[in-house]
């Protein structure tokens, strides 16, 4: 029994952890491109748009879906 609980709980904790990993994976390559850019301002327009984490994603998406249902 407890072994079968094991094979249950880890493939559910990566699930939940893996869209945060990719999330932050894709904004370290924004953040490289970023990087990359030769004009300050552009530079610093890309990196303003690539500074929100994964919580406060989630918190915005949340907040969509929500007004969203209402209607």
């Amino acid at each position: 029994m407890r072994d079968a609980m094991k094979y249950l709980i880890v493939p559910c904790l990566l699930a939940m952890t893996g869209c945060e990993v990719l999330y932050d994976a894709n904004r370290d390559k924004i953040g490289e491109y970023c990087n990359s850019l030769n004009n300050f301002d552009d530079r610093n327009a890309c990196r303003k748009r690539n500074q929100t984490s994964y919580q406060e994603y989630v918190q915005q998406r949340d907040k969509l879906k929500q007004g969203q249902s209402d209607k």
